[in-house]
């Protein structure tokens, strides 16, 4: 399941996915937008719950893309929310936050391969 992550999406909207992606384990549920002003919170929770996974796009602080990665190389995926987002920049924020290698393609399309079952 995805849900929209950005605005008018609020903290508590946020706990309340979290809890529950933690209430149904077997249903991965994915934040997209990477939660947007609550980026921070999305991380906390994704980290305790195995099936919360964030999608990348629109970050708006490159550091939310670095970190959300560092924390959860298996459960972050690409996205550029075109045509609102820039493919173009979503990447190569991907690209100036990872080294080359498994976690960057794992977020480039891998993780999500994966969770389709096509990988």
């Amino acid at each position: 399941m995805v849900v929209h992550g950005a605005a008018p999406t609020t903290a508590a909207d946020v706990r309340t996915l979290a809890d529950l992606a933690a209430r149904y384990p077997k249903v991965p549920l994915v934040i997209s937008q990477l939660a947007g002003a609550h980026w921070m919170l999305a991380i906390e929770l994704a980290r305790a719950t195995l099936n919360l996974h964030l999608e990348l796009s629109t970050a708006n602080i490159v550091f939310a893309v670095r970190l959300a990665i560092h924390e959860l190389p298996t459960r972050t995926f690409f996205g550029s929310d075109a045509p609102y987002g820039d493919p173009v920049v979503a990447r190569t924020t991907v690209e100036r936050v990872t080294s080359p290698g498994e976690v960057r393609d794992r977020v480039l399309g891998g993780n999500l391969a994966e969770l389709l079952g096509l990988g």
